[in-house]
């Protein structure tokens, strides 16, 4: 399959070498990719006009456009013409930079929520239906009524565009620039009261128009390109690595939407291995097996990687995909028997930090690293006087991943940590666990399983981590079990026999320092 390298790195270019042309021979000369594109490319200047920079809002042409769609302002004109108004106001939005993209979202967010009098009014009639009639039916009439009051009138907006051909994906695309904005300003509550609307809408449109299909290197190049833009947890470095973690050995499987079958809302990384595996550049960078033999006596699917679309964050179809592949996978490899993630710890290196700070050195947390670990970890920094102080003194040291005696010494502490963190800490006042990885995989039923020294050895992986990452396992006839346990009480599962995780969850009744941030 011929697809454009240019869009990973140039490096994995491959070039064709053909004899120079002479006169005539340009219809006989074999046409390579950049020929097909470059005509392609011809062909749509020829028939678009030129295009404009993308500029400034000009609020008062937004304001008429949405007066008409949402306020119905004017002659009504019916649904067609109503579909062309709204697709106006999609090219519009289109066409704006960042900044003016933001002031419409602001505009749309704060002018067009729900009308506070109209509300407070109809609060008043309801409440005095409630005290003065005894006919339910009024009453329920009245509380509709109050319901349709609350409803922010940019929800007009957004259903119509639902209604365009492609207006499900503008609307995703919208959504991750609204939540690109939130992360810089999350005091604004209008913005994120349309995103969270928004959110509900899209997860309430998804439902019923899903399709599951496993995506392979003969899947439209439009497609795996999109594998190597959503892949937020392990970076598709060129199509060399698209190739590897499609071919023998390897799964990949998402959910499309009807109305845009090309591209995955959400996919998961699959490796078939012999046992479960507890190091991810084993699976990235292993060279698949030149025969599907090994597929055959495979014992493990290790799920290694699942990644949405921006703007479906906060949408839980992760849940409904891994269950979905993990069916579609017993039919096909019936010799698989074992389920299980090879997963990060995005916050792990952040929440240690907090006890790594001045104030804390000189006192060590009580945790399970035991005492000789301890001592071996202040013997690697002789001018240290506790653990705590002597993991700082080597993480801030340049080169300490190259130091073996360094690494042995940090092993212990660092799992046994690793493990504390999974199972003792949570959210705030919540059951829940702190990390969202593992509450994500928890809440579905998942079994904590093992914690991996030097799991993930890249740059990202030592930043989060420090190169640490979890296994969790899905035992089937378990699941439903632990996910009524981990939602009703906090408890977690572990499966396997993790000597870390045993002894963090036989301590964690005993450990005094506060575990809640």
């Amino acid at each position: 399959m011929s697809v454009p390298a240019a869009l990973f790195h140039a490096g994995t270019r491959l070039q064709t070498r053909h004899p120079p042309a002479r006169d005539g021979d340009e219809l006989s000369r074999p046409l390579e990719s950049a020929d097909v594109r470059a005509f392609w490319e011809k062909q749509a200047e020829s028939r678009q006009p030129p295009t404009t920079e993308k500029g400034s809002l000009d609020k008062s042409e937004l304001r008429d456009l949405l007066s008409t769609i949402i306020l119905k302002s004017g002659a009504y004109r019916g649904a067609v013409k109503m579909g062309l108004f709204t697709q106006q106001c999609c090219d519009l939005y289109e066409s704006l930079d960042a900044g003016g993209r933001i002031a419409f979202l602001r505009l749309l967010a704060v002018e067009y929520c729900a009308p506070k009098g109209e509300a407070r009014e109809l609060a008043n009639e309801y409440l005095e239906s409630l005290a003065q009639s005894s006919d339910p039916a009024q009453s329920a009439l009245r509380a509709r009524a109050l319901r349709d009051s609350l409803t922010p009138q940019y929800a007009e907006l957004i259903d119509q565009i639902n209604r365009l051909p492609g207006g499900f994906s503008f609307l995703v695309r919208m959504r991750a620039d609204m939540l690109e904005y939130i992360r810089g300003h999350r005091d604004d509550g209008a913005m994120r009261a349309m995103s969270d609307m928004l959110m509900k809408k899209l997860e309430t449109w998804i439902i019923g128009t899903l399709d599951l299909k496993r995506i392979t290197w003969n899947s439209p190049a439009c497609t795996i390109e999109k594998l190597g833009q959503y892949e937020s947890v392990h970076a598709v470095k060129s199509w060399l690595d698209v190739r590897r973690r499609l071919g023998n050995g390897r799964r990949c499987f998402g959910f499309f939407h009807r109305s845009v079958p090309m591209e995955p809302l959400v996919f998961v990384w699959v490796a078939l291995t012999d046992s479960v595996s507890d190091n991810v550049q084993s699976i990235l960078q292993e060279r698949e097996p030149t025969t599907a033999e090994a597929e055959a006596t495979a014992r493990c699917a290790i799920f290694y990687s699942i990644n949405s679309q921006p703007g479906l964050s906060g949408v839980d179809l992760g849940n409904f995909l891994i269950k979905r592949v993990v069916g579609v996978l017993r039919a096909e490899l019936p010799n698989i028997d074992t389920f299980c993630t090879l997963s990060p710890l995005p916050k792990f290196r952040a929440w240690l930090d907090q006890w790594l700070t001045p104030e804390r050195l000189a006192t060590p947390p009580r945790t399970a690293v035991s005492e000789d670990a301890q001592r071996a970890l202040i013997a690697r920094a002789p001018h240290t006087h506790t653990w705590t102080a002597a993991l700082k003194h080597i993480i801030d040291s340049r080169g300490w991943t190259a130091d073996q005696a360094n690494i042995d010494a940090m092993e212990p502490v660092v799992r046994a940590l690793g493990a504390h963190y999974l199972l003792n800490v949570k959210r705030g006042k919540s059951i829940a666990a702190y990390d969202p990885v593992a509450n994500f995989h928890l809440r579905n039923g998942a079994c904590l399983h093992q914690v991996n020294w030097r799991g993930n050895t890249s740059y990202s992986g030592l930043r989060q981590s420090l190169g640490l990452m979890c296994n969790y396992n899905y035992v089937l006839d378990r699941i439903e079990d632990n996910n009524e346990r981990y939602v009703h009480d906090g408890t977690i599962a572990i499966s396997g026999s993790d000597p870390f995780l045993a002894e963090a969850k036989l301590m964690a009744s005993s450990i005094t320092n506060t575990a809640k941030l």
